[in-house]
């Protein structure tokens, strides 16, 4: 299955022109807690040329313990959870289709006090399911073209919200 980001993305711009051009300065997400984490992304978009895109990426986080990563469009994800507290940088390096190697340094605070629910790793998005089967890209597509395309009436569900699958009400 395909993970979908929508939080914790940056979106680097080339500063400079021609054939010098570099990434911003300065990329820094939200602050963490030591045993917290969560998935962060980089959007390359805005550093590819038209056409080009993404074939391979890479996430250094010598900070961090790295639970899986993804590749959706031109932004790349990685699941990470904070095991040092302090300033952590994160190298992020992508390969493109056109054969250029496109890199950021990412700047994130992670706190020295732990998290209130520390996290254990979770999964990949293609890792079996417990009931054995396997959660595709194809079985999400389904189910969330299945979806309807408006808040249920009686304020419980989920719903397609632009995209996005939605889960209003009690989740119990």
């Amino acid at each position: 299955m395909t993970w979908r980001p929508v939080v914790n993305i940056l979106r680097p711009e080339a500063i400079g022109g021609g054939a010098f051009a570099c990434a911003q300065n300065a990329l820094v997400w939200p602050s963490s807690s030591l045993k917290g984490g969560g998935d962060y992304s980089v959007d390359f978009d805005k550093l590819l040329s038209p056409g080009e895109f993404i074939t391979s990426f890479r996430f250094e986080a010598g900070g961090a313990d790295l639970a899986w990563t993804n590749l959706f469009g031109n932004i790349v994800t990685a699941w990470m959870r904070w095991k040092a507290p302090g300033t952590q940088s994160v190298t992020v390096c992508a390969l493109t289709s056109e054969g250029n190697s496109k890199q950021v340094e990412v700047n994130i605070t992670v706190s020295p006090r732990e998290a209130l629910f520390p996290l254990d790793l979770p999964d990949s998005p293609d890792a079996p399911t417990q009931s054995g089967g396997k959660l595709s890209s194809e079985a999400m597509d389904s189910w969330l073209r299945a979806l309807p395309t408006a808040p249920p009436e009686n304020g419980s569900g989920w719903y397609n919200n632009a995209g996005i699958p939605t889960r209003l009400g009690d989740l119990t």
